[in-house]
């Protein structure tokens, strides 16, 4: 088929008429879509599934709708079509966005809005930069013991539910967080039919394997992973630069970009000893300050000066993660720009944040490839 071929924005009313009338869940059962996970149509303050409206709406101008399965859904195919027909359509937020913490959900209901796997205790969303993971007591049978430490790290036993854990699937998708730019959100488990707990965003602190059994009483090794939980999305200041202890002289930049290269690439390595948070707060510094000696002063994004001088001296930045919602944590120099407050605001919340958050991410790789090539 060609898109092109709906043309009549009042097929697109009588689509939408019809699915208020049956009502959302009805609507898609009768023509055999699912709910939209990227992409949503805005009418009249109601909130509509893409897909299903174009299928529905190409049936009563043409004379019969299209199934699901007869075209691809997207930026690129339907979207462009009711733009042109003069309706608004935007793309679903990030899941941390749209979810609340300390409320109530169901899986059906994540796995209908996000997508996920129903069976698994980690879900990796194709379509987000997620990883749910839920912890809860019907793991204990086969050897789990999940629950918070006294410093406030989370511990979080991996998948697996026979044999010695691996690092596949859902563990890796834990461990590689950072690198694959994903978010770790955590659920609480609440037991049969009451459903699960948002609890929050997470960074992985490190992990280790410890001596367990499976549901046959078989010993075996297990995955636990040592979880930080994050306080927000945009909160994160940047700390002033540091000198060497040992002789009070400012450190260069270049020592201070191995430092947080190396503490970048350390998080998702087995934990020997110490304390998992504090090393996590470590590595994390020690990335900050790197970022804010590349700074110099100037937001990375608008490039004007820092809006005023903090107590100590240095310039008020603000930590961005470039390719993750949440602001705190050891990522990558590559990842992690020194902005403004109201760069931040407006990479987070502005109608053009996504095309600035670009620009900045071009920015930062350029300034990172420059400190390679020199």
């Amino acid at each position: 088929m060609k898109f092109g071929e709906l043309t009549s924005r009042e097929a697109v009313l009588d689509a939408i008429s019809e699915c208020d009338g049956l009502g959302r869940d009805a609507f898609l059962a009768k023509y055999g879509y699912k709910r939209a996970r990227t992409y949503r149509l805005l009418h009249d303050g109601r909130i509509y599934d893409t897909k299903a409206i174009f299928g529905v709406a190409f049936g009563k101008q043409h004379g019969s709708p299209l199934r699901s399965r007869d075209f691809a859904g997207g930026a690129a195919t339907v979207v462009p079509v009711f733009k042109r027909l003069g309706f608004r359509v935007s793309e679903v937020r990030h899941p941390a966005e749209e979810l609340n913490v300390g409320a109530t959900y169901f899986r059906k209901d994540l796995l209908d809005q996000f997508g996920g796997q129903m069976q698994r205790g980690i879900w990796t969303p194709a379509e987000f930069a997620a990883v749910f993971i839920f912890s809860g007591k019907s793991g204990e049978k086969y050897g789990y013991r999940d629950g918070w430490t006294e410093d406030g790290v989370f511990r979080y036993t991996g998948e697996g539910q026979t044999g010695d854990m691996t690092f596949t699937t859902g563990n890796a998708a834990i461990r590689d967080h950072r690198e694959n730019n994903e978010d770790i959100l955590l659920f609480e488990d609440l037991g049969k039919a009451k459903g699960v707990r948002y609890v929050g965003l997470f960074d992985i602190a490190g992990w280790e394997y410890v001596d367990g059994i499976d549901e046959g009483n078989n010993p075996r090794k297990l995955i636990v992973f040592s979880l930080v939980p994050l306080a927000g999305t945009i909160h994160s200041l940047i700390e002033p630069s540091i000198t060497d202890r040992s002789t009070g002289s400012k450190i260069s930049l270049g020592d201070l970009r191995l430092a947080a290269y190396s503490a970048a690439n350390a998080g998702k390595s087995q934990l020997k000893s110490g304390n998992a948070l504090t090393s996590w707060r470590e590595r994390s510094a020690t990335v900050r300050k790197y970022v804010l000696e590349r700074a110099k002063g100037f937001c990375e994004a608008c490039e004007q000066a820092a809006p005023f001088i903090k107590k100590d001296g240095s310039g008020y930045l603000e930590a961005h993660h470039i390719k993750r919602l949440a602001d705190d944590g050891p990522d990558h120099p590559e990842s992690v720009a020194a902005i403004c407050p109201n760069c931040h605001r407006r990479i987070h919340a502005g109608e053009d944040g996504e095309a600035w958050n670009k620009m900045v991410q071009k920015k930062i790789l350029a300034k990172e490839k420059r400190s390679v090539d020199t």
